[in-house]
């Protein structure tokens, strides 16, 4: 996961990435982070550039990344929480905590990261 969130954070189509291995170190965030947790974690979510045509279009585009609601299991997942895990959440609760249709969630899984860093790059190139 720090890899692909490196790479994420790094890419021309991305808007913004949220993973714990990204956190400010000058942040109170950070402070918390450190106390309660001893990894990074799996999970990833990042705004694509765009809107939801153009994360439903990453989506589609992954091969190796299955799309999913559930996020726990060794292989690899994704998923639109704004029309998937979150569709009854009202769009004003959306907006108050930052949820836009452009947010794609990840669940790393045990796949080699380089080519879970190649499905990933292959689905962004086609957005």
């Amino acid at each position: 996961a720090d890899k692909i969130a490196e790479v994420l954070n790094k890419h021309p189509k991305v808007s913004k990435v949220h993973f714990l291995g990204l956190i400010d170190k000058s942040s109170k965030e950070y402070k918390v982070y450190k106390e309660q947790y001893s990894s990074n974690g799996g999970m990833i979510s990042f705004d694509i550039k765009g809107g939801e045509k153009e994360a439903f279009k990453f989506l589609d585009s992954l091969k190796l990344v299955k799309l999913a609601v559930s996020l726990g299991g060794t292989e690899s997942l994704a998923c639109h929480p704004y029309s998937m895990t979150h569709a009854d959440v009202s769009i004003e609760t959306k907006n108050k905590i930052g949820m836009g249709e452009s947010l794609v969630r990840l669940s790393i899984g045990i796949e080699d990261p380089d080519d879970l860093i190649y499905d990933i790059n292959k689905a962004l190139d086609s957005v």
